[in-house]
């Protein structure tokens, strides 16, 4: 069957819902985080792949954008007419025998518009992609999804007992406190962030920016929640939940957390799976780690995920 694409800036009115429908949908291809990537100064592109009769039968929506971080980057790729393309956790597949096909087609359409690519395909889509495979760079990469409908105390025990449940408990006696961000605290959130990036010299945006990522995605499936030591905050950690498939976000931990032992990311983590617990929520995916660690801090990273209970899932970064 021969598959076409469809390319827009604009999405087509059920976009979300055919996403929230294919039990694979994420924030990350939503029409919202479109509006996001817009707000930043990207381009948000809707491409749909469709069968010979019509049927819709996959989608992705990618972001292209020149980086203007350095002068002679921006240079080099406004002089070569060359673009990045990213996305994450797709394509999403609808019809699950044309699979190949579609990422066949997708695949064409990057190396068609010359872009420098980056992205990942869902963890829950088989990882046989022959077409990729033999025209991109493919690099393993894996994560660890905890399924949520699982009893709680069955969930706690799953956790590691010497790294994980003492982590927790220690946080606790340690006078700990987890809260759910919210836009009443989501400044402290945001404040804490801005200062461990100026730490470690990397860029951060301005307050604007996330209370407009805020704004955008909470009503969508979005939250977070932060720990507090002696009435400040120490550490948060973000995560989306559309479609009821938590998924990590953004993580921000402070010194004094390092320093005191104070383990704030033990705590939230498992308030965010008792969260998860609670409000029916259907797994927990840790986000991606290097299955083939090659330092130190990999490893670390690996161990630490690996210490939840989760079933592991692999999947593919795709270069070019």
């Amino acid at each position: 069957m021969t598959i076409s694409i469809n390319v827009s800036e604009e999405p087509d009115n059920n976009w979300n819902d055919r996403l929230s429908k294919s039990g694979m949908g994420t924030i990350y291809q939503s029409i919202e985080i479109s509006t996001h990537f817009k707000n930043i100064g990207q381009t948000p592109l809707f491409l749909k792949f469709i069968d010979s009769k019509g049927n819709i039968v996959g989608q992705v929506l990618i972001r292209i954008y020149v980086p203007n971080n350095d002068f002679k980057r921006k240079l080099y790729y406004e002089i070569f007419n060359k673009k990045v393309c990213e996305w994450s956790y797709g394509p999403i597949i609808f019809d699950n025998e044309l699979k190949d096909k579609i990422f066949e087609k997708f695949g064409k359409y990057l190396l068609e518009n010359k872009f420098k690519i980056s992205g990942t395909v869902h963890p829950l889509i088989s990882n046989q992609y022959s077409f990729l495979e033999n025209n991109f760079k493919i690099i393993p990469w894996s994560t660890w999804i905890i399924d949520l409908e699982t009893d709680r105390e069955i969930l706690f025990k799953n956790i590691s007992k010497s790294n994980g449940q003492k982590n927790i408990k220690r946080a606790k006696k340690r006078g700990v406190i987890v809260e759910e961000i919210t836009e009443k605290n989501l400044f402290e959130y945001h404040d804490l962030h801005s200062q461990v990036m100026k730490l470690s010299n990397s860029s951060f945006h301005d307050y604007d920016v996330t209370i407009k990522w805020w704004n955008l995605l909470q009503p969508l499936g979005y939250s977070g929640f932060l720990a507090k030591y002696e009435e400040k905050c120490i550490g948060a950690l973000m995560f989306s939940h559309y479609c009821d498939h938590i998924i990590e976000g953004s993580l921000t931990r402070s010194q004094i957390d390092f320093t005191e032992n104070l383990y704030s990311q033990d705590l939230i983590k498992w308030k965010i799976i008792e969260w998860g617990n609670k409000n029916k929520k259907k797994f927990y995916n840790l986000a991606g780690f290097n299955p083939y660690p090659i330092s130190k801090k990999e490893e670390g990273i690996k161990k630490y995920k690996q210490k939840w209970g989760g079933k592991k899932f692999d999947y593919y970064i795709i270069k070019k």
